[in-house]
């Protein structure tokens, strides 16, 4: 089973418990994280955090990044600090591990779960986003469309691979990102997910490989374990092991 996620401590979470599962895990990262073009304006929102009434994380990565632009590499407590609305439980834990208190994660554990839990933001409310280069937009678009403020920031970008070796022998590729599927097709095409089970994180990579002509078997929710039981019903049902 191939774990696409970049060679971080995600990718390491998503092995062990694959492996505990019970699968083969083989470590095949497709795309890199780096640091933004500039860190200038991720630092500049920074300086002036306490305008805002909240930040927005969407990504553990996001976290991590953010967090390392601050002393110690770690969140200041409030009142310095806005409030804090995390996508997830994985977000949430890292940004709990970095010291901030997380004061929304939607039930929806998605950013359509995010732009629900902020339709009653009043019209003026400003918000802090520093999310991946290049990141989604629907969220953003959803709150400046209740005349809310968001100030959008690049706090890491992710780049494919360059060379990507070919994939060792594998029976399923899991997915934690669109950007991490698009470099895999467009290093060796679609033909090398034929017969194979591709299994994708939330309905953006699922919408990916579907982009592609790829079928996929999508998580009910956007962690690991959610991951694992749509591989296993997807192949129980096939009678594949």
């Amino acid at each position: 089973m191939l774990v696409t996620r970049p060679a971080r401590a995600e990718a390491d979470s998503w092995a062990a418990a694959l492996s505990a599962a019970g699968a083969v895990v083989v470590s095949y990262p497709t795309i890199e994280v780096r640091p933004p073009p500039s860190w200038e304006p991720l630092d500049q929102a920074l300086r002036q955090v306490g305008r805002y009434d909240w930040i927005i994380f969407t990504s553990k990565t996001a976290v991590l990044f953010t967090a390392s632009r601050m002393e110690g590499g770690r969140f200041p407590a409030a009142p310095k600090f806005p409030r804090v609305a995390a996508v997830g439980a994985e977000t949430a834990r890292a940004l709990d591990q970095a010291g901030a208190h997380v004061d929304l994660v939607p039930a929806d554990q998605r950013q359509d779960g995010l732009m629900n839990a902020f339709r009653s933001l009043e019209g003026g409310a400003r918000l802090l986003f520093p999310q991946a280069l290049g990141g989604r937009e629907a969220l953003t678009k959803a709150l400046r469309a209740q005349g809310c403020q968001v100030d959008v920031v690049a706090a890491y970008q992710t780049a494919p691979l360059d060379p990507l070796p070919p994939p060792p022998a594998f029976d399923v590729a899991t997915f934690a990102s669109p950007s991490a599927l698009r470099a895999f097709v467009e290093a060796h095409g679609t033909r090398a997910l034929a017969n194979k089970t591709v299994a994708a994180i939330g309905p953006t990579t699922a919408a990916e490989a579907t982009r592609h002509g790829i079928s996929s078997v999508v998580a009910d929710e956007p962690h690991i374990e959610a991951l694992i039981s749509a591989i296993v019903d997807a192949r129980s049902s096939k009678g594949d092991p």
